[in-house]
C-alpha cells in the first residue's frame, strides 16, 4: 500500500493547488480539523505519483470519500461545529 498524506493546517502549504482552494474559500476545515469542500465532501488524502523533471514530488488526491455536490449525501450533510483552525 502506498503512503498517503492527510492534509491538515500544518502541511497544507506544501500542496499549492489545495492551499489555493483554501485561500479562495472553496475548502475549509471542519471542527475536527478535516479539510472539506463547501458541499461537505472531505478533501481526499494525497498520494505520491512521481517526481517532476526538477525532482519535486507530485501528489494526487484520492477521492475515496468524495460525493457529488448535487447528491443526497451533500443535501443531508451537516457541518460539525465550526473549527477555530486558521490558515
Amino acid at each position: 500500500m502506498m503512503e498517503t498524506i492527510r492534509i491538515d493546517s500544518d502541511n497544507i502549504k506544501y500542496f499549492s493547488k489545495i492551499d489555493k482552494l483554501f485561500g479562495d474559500g472553496k475548502v475549509k476545515f471542519d471542527a475536527h480539523g478535516r479539510l472539506r469542500y463547501l458541499h461537505g465532501a472531505p478533501v481526499g488524502d494525497m498520494i505520491f505519483v512521481r517526481n517532476d523533471k526538477n525532482g519535486n514530488p507530485i501528489y494526487r488526491e484520492i477521492a475515496e470519500e468524495w460525493f457529488d455536490p448535487e447528491s443526497q449525501k451533500a443535501r443531508d450533510f451537516k457541518w460539525p461545529e465550526e473549527s477555530s483552525l486558521k490558515h
